[in-house]
């Protein structure tokens, strides 16, 4: 397929989730910005999603099926088989605001110093009162640009709405594959690529004018099974960089742990044995994220391929 010289290029990687994906896919080709490829990496195992991308017939949608797992080998793919100087993501559970990709184009055409842009993330709905949560929620509506250490899921955003220049992954290279969703580790993909932007001093701004809804609903028990690897996923990267001799990530591991610390005495003075009990069980995913953080400091990151090789990303 000939590819299509477009300022932007729109990446979903989607794993047996037809429905969500649907619905990603019509709010990103019913937005006001037309300019774009939209590529859709699908590690499903079925064919309900690749049929319904093929019966679009729309010639700014490619689909990539790959039988790969992980969500950082379908972004690497994906970013590795764009067309466009500028890639965003956003995932197949995510509804997108009819502004959101002008937006994005907009404020990289204000900023051509930036290489990294976050947006707003509001939930899809509104299920709370029905004791559900969604998680990787950003309201804030103070734009800012960072260039230096910092959490970026303080700071700056979540991986479900994020983009960057093409020369910010050529110059500091590509997710790991061995972190994120699909992996032992399921999650830190997107906070150590961003983090090591931020060390890199690269220029990456959040703004609330790209935005999205999440459509991603779970009970207390299912949202204390993410909070629990987000906890893991969180020392497993600052550990890494604090090994790397990086003191602002130690400072966010004594800060985490303080919290951890807080969280304990608070729910024991209250009684709240469920809260005391789930902050035992983030004490040990604390820990289990130490070693994990000694791996990936002597395991290096994924290089860009000098050659654009795709099959790299299958190591």
């Amino acid at each position: 397929m000939k590819r299509l010289d477009v300022p932007i290029s729109i990446l979903v990687c989607t794993r047996n989730r037809p429905d969500d994906l649907r619905r990603c896919v019509t709010s990103i080709l019913g937005g006001r910005f037309s300019r774009f490829e939209l590529l859709v990496l699908d590690q499903s195992d079925g064919e309900e999603s690749a049929a319904f991308l093929e019966s679009l017939a729309d010639p700014r949608v490619r689909l990539i099926r790959t039988e790969t797992r992980g969500l950082a080998r379908a972004r690497n793919l994906a970013v590795l088989n764009a067309a466009a100087p500028i890639v965003a993501f956003t995932d197949d559970d995510c509804i997108c605001d009819p502004g959101w990709i002008e937006a994005i184009v907009a404020e990289f055409d204000r900023h051509p110093e930036i290489d990294g842009l976050f947006g707003r993330v509001l939930p899809w709905g509104d299920r709370f009162a029905d004791g559900l949560f969604c998680h990787c929620l950003i309201a804030d509506e103070d734009e800012r640009i960072v260039a230096e250490p910092v959490p970026p899921h303080r700071y700056l955003g979540h991986g479900n709405n994020m983009a960057f220049r093409i020369r910010l992954f050529q110059a500091i290279g590509l997710y790991n594959p061995q972190m994120g969703a699909g992996s032992r580790v399921r999650s830190g993909e997107d906070t150590d690529v961003t983090y090591r932007a931020l060390r890199a001093r690269r220029g990456i701004k959040y703004s609330p004018r790209p935005m999205v809804h999440h459509n991603n609903w779970n009970d207390l028990d299912a949202a204390d099974r993410l909070d629990l690897g987000y906890v893991m996923g969180f020392v497993m990267v600052f550990g890494k960089f604090f090994l790397l001799g990086d003191r602002v990530a130690g400072r966010c591991l004594i800060e985490r742990l303080g919290e951890l610390v807080r969280d304990l005495a608070e729910s024991f003075s209250y009684r709240d044995w469920r809260k005391f009990r789930k902050t035992i069980i983030k004490f040990g995913y604390y820990a289990w994220g130490i070693p994990l953080a000694v791996y990936f400091r002597f395991r290096g990151d994924m290089p860009w391929p000098a050659d654009g090789d795709a099959s790299l990303i299958r190591q």
